[in-house]
């Protein structure tokens, strides 16, 4: 299906051109605009909407001529379909001036239709656009309930909206257990589910309406308990390419049942934060979600997070390892205090507590700094009594 722009100042010959466009069920016409965009107001069009064809009226030849020259030099990957009442011959010298190679005439007729979104068809999967977006999506994916999955998700990306200076992303997948909210304090007007319902005419103006935000960090909460309500995998697409154009980082805490889009937010990410506790349950539970991770190819993007860690845990690090098959690679402290104090003030930990400096710094590995080595007689190593042969893999 080809994404597409439609620019228009004439009502009727819009309705007349989508109609011909669309009839052959190959079309998505995205956004309508009945005036010609300025440069930067095109440059925001394609971030928020990703087209692959802008279907361009050349009624007004000078402003038409100007988006098609913005198209060409900013968006080469970005296809251009003229359209007029007829082909004069100095209108189509114009158009092909700036890189405009497709060209309809009124009445569209659909022999002639099929033909261009053909060619426009195979030269748009051998071209790649160039639209700025983020690999850096973070699943956090609960053993079992209760292990403190939200914690980390909710600290680690304002770690991480810290470290990038910039907005972060934290949608709350769990859709009838979900606490973000709660524990950072919001009263959202709109929830996930509500932007679910509009993913397919998301634009920046909206989206500014829907999040909550603090500080740093944009929040989509889960909103209140549906039991009917279901989610389909293109609105998961259309949700995430869109928040991926908009943000450095974007995480996702989800609930652990593995529902159908749980996993297709796991495929879209590029780690799977699988967090659980030292106790035998959550292993046990931590191993199973393992396996079916291996079962759908998606077990090299999983990296376990042992929350809840302490010095006389009963069962040590290395042999959690050999019970899950892979290493541990984000231990977190135990600071039932400081995780209290926070869910009070709906703040994260203090980034001065151990407890915090492990957040951040797991912050700066993700986005892409040197990773801190801990001297030996401090972090975690001395936390658990271990010595340094028994660092933990990372």
């Amino acid at each position: 299906m080809l994404r597409a722009l439609l620019i228009s100042p004439d009502p009727a010959r819009t309705q007349q051109f989508e109609a011909a466009v669309t009839a052959l069920g190959s079309v998505d016409v995205v956004r309508r605009l009945p005036q010609y965009p300025s440069a930067a107001q095109l440059d925001r069009l394609v971030r928020v909407h990703a087209p692959r064809v802008i279907f361009l009226d050349a009624a007004a030849l000078s402003e038409a001529v100007a988006v098609a020259r913005t198209v060409e030099v900013s968006r080469p990957g970005l296809e251009v379909v003229a359209f007029h009442e007829t082909a004069h011959p100095a209108l189509l010298l114009e158009l092909m001036r700036v890189g405009v190679r497709e060209f309809l005439a009124a009445p569209f007729p659909p022999e002639a239709v099929s033909d261009v979104l053909r060619r426009v068809a195979e030269r748009v999967g051998r071209t790649p656009l160039p639209v700025d977006a983020t690999d850096l999506v973070l699943s956090f994916l609960p053993a079992k309930a209760g292990v403190g999955t939200t914690t980390v998700a909710v600290n680690l990306s304002m770690a991480l909206a810290e470290q990038l200076q910039e907005p972060v992303l934290l949608a709350d997948f769990d859709l009838n257990c979900g606490i973000v909210g709660f524990m950072l304090k919001l009263e959202p007007r709109y929830s996930l589910t509500d932007v679910a319902e509009r993913a397919d005419r998301l634009d920046e103006s909206m989206w500014e309406q829907l999040i909550c935000s603090v500080g740093r960090l944009h929040v989509l909460p889960s909103g209140k308990v549906d039991l009917g309500f279901r989610i389909e995998a293109s609105q998961i697409r259309t949700l995430i390419d869109f928040a991926r154009r908009h943000y450095k980082a974007v995480c996702v805490d989800l609930s652990g049942n593995m529902e159908k889009y749980s996993v297709e937010l796991m495929h879209e990410s590029k780690w799977i934060l699988l967090v659980t506790t030292p106790e035998l349950p959550a292993l046990y539970l931590a191993r199973q979600k393992l396996a079916f991770l291996r079962s759908v190819e998606l077990e090299h993007r999983v990296k376990v997070a042992l929350n809840r860690v302490h010095k006389r845990m009963s069962i040590s690090v290395e042999e959690i390892e050999r019970l899950l098959g892979v290493p541990v690679s984000m231990p977190f402290y135990n600071d039932y205090a400081g995780v209290h104090k926070a869910l009070q003030d709906g703040a994260p930990v203090s980034p001065s507590s151990a407890l915090g400096r492990q957040f951040h710094r797991f912050a700066a590995e993700f986005c892409g700094q040197p990773k801190h080595v801990e001297p030996q007689n401090q972090g975690v190593l001395s936390y658990l009594g271990l010595t340094p042969a028994r660092r933990l893999a990372s």
